[in-house]
């Protein structure tokens, strides 16, 4: 029998796999933007750049309507180091030059989009068969990784690709080796020998919740909410140069924006899931991303960081809160796992047009309050589902069908 001592040390070594996992799951992407204009000034049209932004969050939707099952099938800790073994290669591959460049950075993107779905999906119902009787803290931590990851990419692609030899491309390549390092510090998680479980439809747990209203409003706030941070992070460095800052300073206000979201997202989901409903949490969330934009539009350029960091409180909370309502709303660490992969499979889809949908706004009419206001729109539409996705009631499978409990 384990002592309490070595119980609580295997909990502890768990919630640190947990949080590095976390941290893997944004950089590869938000170290794009501050380099957008090197990159532009190299080569890439703003589409293509876009297109780096908008790849992997199709590749969220498309390998995420699968990850719930592979999770299933050779257990989740198992799945969660294949997704961190296929991001290392996918940010090597995107970085090769050479004859071939524009392939290989695009196959590398598509590795770097699967890797990350894993990632998204499972973490949740990790966190539900790990740490039932703790959903709001687990959550708020593993969605504070999640944003400091984000920052950690805002904050370190300028430095590395000055100090890197190979410049932008190198910079992009190096977080292959912190998801390779990442892969070695989880892998004692993925050696117990996963239950056996009866073969089933790799789609049927969605196709049951796809039944329930439920599960499309927590779907449609996960979308919603992760296109006004994608589009938003995609050319906020490029919108903020465009208002008289240094290509570095840009990237310091965003790096700030999210190290002050990591706040939020470490206390809105663990106050959010004290309460028996989350409406007015999802809805005043967004509706803070939105108030945020607005911001960086309209205010006089020396408030304009403030305005930043206003998003940032938006964007980082409405996030740890779609990942909660994931859980909250789950009897169980299967029907989050197919939650899970309904919301972020279906949520990314919807999400994944808006970096290039701005990039296209902007490049049609030379106007940044056209680009971001539809940002700003879709963060209103977000905030009135979010006042139904966040109602009290669960959703359960049960051989073969969906259940609610409220």
């Amino acid at each position: 029998m384990s002592s309490p001592s070595s119980n609580r040390w295997r909990q502890v070594f768990v919630i640190a796999g947990i949080l590095m996992v976390a941290l893997n799951l944004r950089p590869a992407i938000t170290s794009v933007a501050p380099l957008a204009e090197r990159m532009h000034a190299g080569g890439l049209s703003r589409q293509t750049i876009g297109l780096m932004t908008t790849i992997p969050l199709i590749l969220f939707g498309v390998a995420g309507l699968w990850a719930g099952w592979v999770g299933r099938r050779i257990g989740f800790a198992r799945a969660l180091g294949a997704g961190l073994l296929i991001l290392c290669f996918g940010c090597l591959l995107r970085s090769v030059p050479g004859p071939g460049e524009p392939v290989w950075r695009m196959a590398g993107t598509v590795l770097i989009g699967a890797g990350i779905a894993l990632g998204n999906v499972l973490l949740p119902g990790v966190v539900k068969t790990r740490f039932p009787n703790h959903l709001g803290p687990m959550t708020s931590l593993y969605s504070t990784g999640l944003n400091l990851g984000a920052a950690l990419g805002f904050a370190a692609s300028v430095p590395l690709a000055e100090a890197l030899p190979g410049g932008w491309p190198s910079s992009l390549a190096a977080w292959g080796g912190m998801a390779l390092l990442t892969l070695f510090i989880w892998s004692p998680q993925m050696l117990p020998q996963p239950a056996r479980r009866p073969p089933t439809h790799p789609l049927a747990s969605i196709a049951e919740l796809s039944r329930q209203p439920r599960a499309w409003q927590i779907t449609a706030y996960m979308g919603l909410q992760s296109m006004v941070f994608y589009a938003a992070a995609a050319w906020l460095p490029t919108v903020l140069q465009g208002r008289g800052l240094s290509e570095t300073a840009a990237a310091h206000w965003v790096t700030y924006m999210q190290i002050l979201g990591c706040a939020a997202s470490l206390l809105v989901p663990t106050l959010a899931g004290r309460v028996k409903s989350q409406s007015l949490w999802a809805f005043g969330c967004v509706l803070t991303s939105g108030l945020g934009l607005t911001g960086i539009l309209t205010l006089p350029a020396q408030w304009t960081g403030l305005a930043v960091l206003v998003l940032g409180l938006g964007v980082n909370s409405s996030f740890g809160l779609a990942l909660l309502l994931i859980a909250v709303r789950s009897r169980d660490g299967d029907t989050a796992a197919g939650l899970s992969s309904m919301a972020q499979a279906v949520g990314y889809l919807i999400a994944a047009p808006g970096p290039w949908l701005v990039g296209w706004l902007f490049e049609s009419t030379d106007s940044w309050a056209v680009a971001l206001g539809f940002v700003i729109v879709v963060a209103a539409v977000a905030s009135a589902i979010g006042l139904f996705a966040g109602r009290p009631g669960n959703l359960a499978l049960r051989n073969g069908e969906t259940q609610v409990s409220v």
